[in-house]
């Protein structure tokens, strides 16, 4: 991003200046533990003093349900009206994986983002566009990283509901994995063997075949569960490990790949119809590599060190990883599977029938 920037002309810069006012209220990385309630109100008074210097920018840390419980008194199940489980992080422990990081991922993202006609793009969207632009390789990581802790902690809460409250996704999970046992003892597994930092993802995969006839929805399509794994900021969506590239230039000479770009430029406007190469979904598929699928993230578990060193310290990442299942809100999951994956598409088959 710096190359990028200093090969603009020099009188850019004092028409655009390059730190922007948000920039210059940071928060220390590093602070007292928020146990006190004196303490906590002043971290809940930084937060907001830091959002209203940034009310101009485009991305700020999103609302979380459950964020003044987790900062008053962590991040833990309900158990009972005066029992809570085993916890999972501590308010300190909470206000470092969230707040603090959340806050740096977002400054980061409108210092790079800053002045460009794509400042108002989701972090998903940002992932998404600069994937494979080497350039930009900063402001990939940051945006993935913002959407994937995003949703990690979105879907934790002190009373989740349990996979025994969401009858139509536990049969679906069943299905594909045997069992709840094998699916958590898979995912678990899956992130204590991680040789570095990531996120481990339940995801539903569309089958291939059934992702080529539709374009937008995930109704009334074939799949199948599946556990995923992205290493650093890496995302799960297939659209970002691939770019279009119809023409071989390793057997091209210039005059075939002109050719080939005023083929591309005069490509009709018009994309109406189901199949052929000017479609809507053939341009769709176009953006996934060669048996790529569609997939929907549901859940996804994060083993970064520093969300759990804090309160599990180095040898406690499996009882980390073992006391988040507890915290699933299975709920939200079930809100975010699509509807042939909780088996409403079988439902609404045969009441048509």
């Amino acid at each position: 991003m710096i190359t990028r920037r200093l090969l603009r002309p020099s009188s850019r810069f004092t028409q655009s200046p390059w730190t922007c006012a948000a920039c210059t209220q940071r928060i220390p990385f590093i602070t007292p533990p928020p146990q006190a309630t004196a303490t906590t109100t002043t971290m809940k008074t930084t937060t907001r003093s830091l959002s209203a210097s940034s009310r101009l920018q485009e991305h700020r840390v999103p609302p979380l349900a459950f964020h003044d419980t987790f900062m008053e008194k962590g991040l833990s199940r309900k158990i009972s009206e005066t029992e809570m489980g085993e916890e999972l992080l501590s308010p300190t422990g909470y206000y470092i994986a969230w707040v603090q990081y959340q806050t740096l991922l977002t400054q980061k993202l409108n210092e790079l983002t800053a002045g460009q006609d794509f400042a108002d793009k989701t972090p998903l969207d940002l992932a998404l566009i600069f994937a494979r632009d080497p350039l930009n390789a900063a402001l990939f990581n940051h945006a993935s990283m913002a959407f994937n802790n995003h949703f990690f902690f979105n879907s934790l809460s002190p009373a989740p509901l349990t996979l025994a409250q969401t009858p139509q996704l536990t049969e679906s999970l069943v299905q594909t994995f045997g069992s709840i046992e094998t699916l958590r003892a898979t995912m678990i597994d899956t992130a204590a063997s991680m040789f570095g930092p990531g996120f481990v993802w339940l995801v539903w995969a569309r089958d291939p075949a059934s992702s080529s006839r539709s374009s937008t929805t995930f109704s009334s399509r074939g799949g199948s569960w599946r556990i995923l794994t992205t290493y650093l900021a890496g995302t799960p969506f297939p659209e970002a490990g691939y770019r279009q590239q119809g023409l071989d230039m390793s057997n091209n000479n210039p005059n075939s790949y002109q050719a080939y770009l005023q083929q591309q430029t005069s490509i009709p406007g018009n994309t109406a119809g189901m199949f052929g190469p000017y479609s809507q979904t053939a341009k769709q598929q176009a953006t996934k590599p060669p048996g790529g699928t569609s997939v929907m993230p549901v859940l996804c578990v994060n083993t970064w060190e520093h969300v759990y060193l804090n309160d599990h310290q180095i040898f406690g990442k499996r009882k980390y990883l073992e006391t988040w299942w507890n915290c699933v809100d299975w709920g939200l999951v079930q809100e975010r599977a699509p509807g042939e994956a909780k088996g409403m598409d079988r439902f609404e088959r045969s009441s048509a029938r």
